[in-house]
């Protein structure tokens, strides 16, 4: 997600088919031609579109086509919505009227999706479930195959080449989902298949100091290429590589998914690791649709295989302007998601980065849509802002951990976490410095409560969000209770 600040210069990679000789290289092309047939093929044709708009325009127009051709001929939801909307007519498809299909929610999902599934898929292409992390409040159950998943790899490979890491060089991957690290490193063949592509896997889902000591002892012993990191856990251990000076093993690059990312994050990242910070924006549901490249001008949108939209009010698409991005996977042919409302917010772009490749940037992206918040005139306020505003306590050494709650009666609560040595009442003017930045933008009648709080849970993906809105009537599943909790201190500004 968007880093912006903390930006360091970044050392151009050549492309993923174009890395340097090493002997994993050979083993595994010959791992993805056995195991994911498709994966080199996309790669060929990134790269061949990569450079000249007019191919990657072409190439979408034609795989949505057939997506929606697809979604019409095999499924019972999108027979019903797609000829009423007017996108397929008697088995012809008209993508001038994409813009009329009806966006898919979460709730449609849960209550149509034996209908959302193909009744069948051409001939190679198997199918396998899945679900989303949870984090919106509203986890869901989907299909996907092979071929989507595929190309989710050949589009990560491509992403990761421009983070400055290539086919075969070392990768550490430290994640905070338990999901995925026992799914990436439980068994026989997981354990061959990260010898083989050169990964291994830390945790960072619990992080006491001895686990932090022993995460940065195998960076820089291993001394990974990249870093391909959960935003959390690597934030928490580069806040304690910078206050006790550590040195640690410079890569190239760190990657960070999972969550938004803040700029104050970025800054604090790139500071303990010496490294450009890169932000990578995907999901379960969606796989992998856009990375930064280092120049901080944006994300890069995989446009060959996804259509990303950003929505107004309105429910208008809108350029150069914020709004709720609605996301198509072109290459999930076992549960079509069409105009899929994902949950998060970003501003889309016309300019193109100074990088060269000419794949359409996400300029901005602003975090989950629980993440916003109403002032007390109504106007939407990004959660960020808030987030900003406290995270200079956090980066004095004030705060190990903040959340920030805007109520159901509108009011402001901020769980924090102090550090040991110190409680809010030590900076009560910060305090009331930091409130009366808050009732600036949400309303000087806002109240505002800062509350110590013992700790912060994660979910089970291991991440908690900074903001949550209990206006909206939804809660993400680390959302904490409603009374404070046992050994609670309130402070009022």
């Amino acid at each position: 997600m968007s880093t912006t600040a903390g930006r360091l210069p970044m050392h151009r990679a050549p492309p993923a088919l174009q890395a340097g000789v090493n002997w994993r290289r050979p083993l595994i092309r010959a791992a993805f031609h056995f195991q994911h047939p498709h994966v080199l093929p996309e790669l060929d044709l990134i790269a061949a579109i990569e450079r000249s708009p007019e191919k990657i325009d072409a190439v979408q127009k034609r795989r949505l086509e057939e997506l929606l051709f697809h979604a019409w001929d095999q499924t019972d939801y999108y027979r019903d919505v797609l000829e009423r909307c007017g996108a397929v007519r008697k088995g012809r498809v008209h993508l001038e009227r994409f813009e009329d299909i009806p966006f898919l929610t979460k709730k449609i999902i849960r209550e149509q999706g034996a209908r959302l599934r193909a009744k069948s898929l051409p001939h190679g292409r198997r199918t396998f479930a899945n679900r989303s992390s949870g984090t919106s409040g509203e986890p869901v159950h989907f299909w996907q195959d092979n071929v989507y998943w595929d190309v989710t790899i050949a589009t990560r490979t491509y992403h990761f080449s421009m983070a400055g890491k290539n086919i075969g060089e070392r990768e550490m991957k430290i994640w905070g989902s338990e999901r995925d690290l026992y799914q990436g490193t439980i068994g026989l063949k997981a354990k061959l298949q990260n010898r083989i592509y050169n990964r291994r896997f830390e945790q960072c889902f619990h992080l006491p100091e001895r686990n932090m000591r022993q995460i940065i002892a195998h960076i820089n012993d291993w001394k990974p290429k990249m870093l391909w990191c959960y935003r959390d856990g690597i934030y928490a251990l580069a806040k304690y590589i910078n206050q006790h000076g550590i040195m640690v093993h410079q890569p190239a690059s760190v990657v960070l998914g999972g969550a938004t990312v803040y700029p104050f994050m970025a800054e604090t990242i790139a500071r303990a690791f010496r490294a450009p910070v890169i932000s990578a924006y995907g999901s379960r549901e969606i796989g992998a649709a856009a990375c930064e490249c280092g120049t901080g001008e944006g994300h890069h949108l995989a446009a060959q295989s996804h259509v990303v939209e950003a929505i107004d009010p309105d429910e208008r698409p809108v350029m150069e302007k914020e709004g709720e991005l609605a996301i198509t996977p072109l290459m999930n042919w076992a549960m079509p998601l069409i105009r899929y409302r994902i949950g998060d917010r970003g501003r889309l772009t016309s300019r193109r980065c100074s990088c060269g490749r000419e794949f359409p940037l996400l300029d901005a992206l602003s975090g989950r849509i629980l993440e916003a918040m109403t002032n007390s005139k109504g106007d939407h306020v990004d959660g960020g802002f808030v987030v900003y505003v406290l995270a200079f306590m956090a980066e004095r050494g004030y705060l190990r951990k903040f959340q920030v709650i805007q109520e159901e009666d509108g009011s402001i609560t901020i769980n924090v976490v102090p550090e040991t040595a110190t409680s809010l009442i030590d900076h009560s003017s910060d305090v009331q410095f930091l409130t009366d930045k808050i009732q600036v933008v949400m309303g000087q009648d806002c109240p505002v409560r800062f509350q110590e709080v013992d700790d912060i849970p994660t979910n089970a993906s291991g991440k908690y969000p900074y903001v949550v809105n209990r206006r909206s009537g939804r809660q993400p599943e680390s959302a904490p209770p409603l009374a404070a909790p046992h050994h609670a201190r309130v402070l009022r500004a």
